[in-house]
């Protein structure tokens, strides 16, 4: 009887058109080739790694089906670097929660886990020119107060930004993720609501006072205010959160 190998079958052995990609993959991620740069002609990249159109249009699908190119057909320019849209890894991350049985509110408890140190962070590192980025987000939130949509968007933009000026990569790429879901929540969960007004011009003053400490530099005051704040606004808005299906808010 012959003998079977486990291990081996285990072994995947690449296509050639999975090696072209992950060549083309590296040299992207690497920052070799830059958002808005284009690849090269199909012709050219054919003649540079020695394969046929088909393969060649295979390895370019992988790249395009995970977003890191755009292929205009009928282009001369030849397939275009872009980023991947973080609404799409959002939708994935959603459906990956609920598969798994996560709800609304483990979201917000995760958030209340690095959003106040990332306060505190961004105190201590931030410069004075990127303090000033987040009064002028505050500037759009004050414009947008009579439109829901608009000021949620703005609100959630705010914690974001604020995540970003941490200088932490992970935390920000979590964060943007994170406010597709969050953000759609919070404005579903209010805008029929008579208080929606007045739930934005708390949100506003909170947002307001933790600009003023971070400026100060009062790291360890703007973390612990961050954390009340995110704790008051979690009851109102999240109160009900574990009887919510993300599933919901993938409409």
């Amino acid at each position: 009887m012959e003998h079977f190998d486990e291990t081996a079958s285990r072994h995947h052995t690449p296509k050639m058109s999975e090696m072209v990609a992950a060549d083309l993959r590296t040299r992207i991620l690497r920052g070799d080739l830059k958002p808005g740069d284009s690849l090269a002609s199909e012709a050219a990249l054919m003649e540079d790694h020695r394969v046929s159109r088909p393969t060649l249009r295979e390895a370019l699908r992988l790249l395009e089906a995970e977003q890191l190119i755009s292929v205009r057909r009928g282009s001369h320019r030849g397939p275009v670097v872009r980023l991947p849209d973080a609404k799409v890894t959002a939708h994935s991350f959603a459906m990956l929660l609920q598969l798994r049985h996560g709800t609304l509110a483990d979201i917000y408890r995760f958030r209340m886990m690095f959003e106040p140190g990332a306060a505190r962070m961004v105190s201590e590192v931030a410069t004075d020119e990127e303090v000033a980025t987040l009064r002028k987000t505050l500037d759009d939130e004050s414009r947008a107060l009579d439109d829901w949509a608009a000021f949620t968007f703005v609100s959630w933009r705010f914690h974001t930004e604020l995540i970003a000026l941490s200088g932490n990569v992970t935390m920000s790429v979590v964060a943007e993720t994170l406010q597709h879901v969050s953000g759609r929540y919070a404005f579903e969960a209010l805008a029929g609501s008579p208080d929606r007004v007045a739930a934005g011009e708390r949100s506003m003053k909170a947002h307001h006072r933790l600009v003023d400490l971070i400026g100060a530099r009062r790291g360890a005051e703007a973390e612990r205010f961050w954390e009340r704040h995110m704790a008051a606004a979690g009851e109102m808005l999240f109160g009900q959160a574990d009887q919510i299906s993300i599933i919901e808010l993938l409409r």
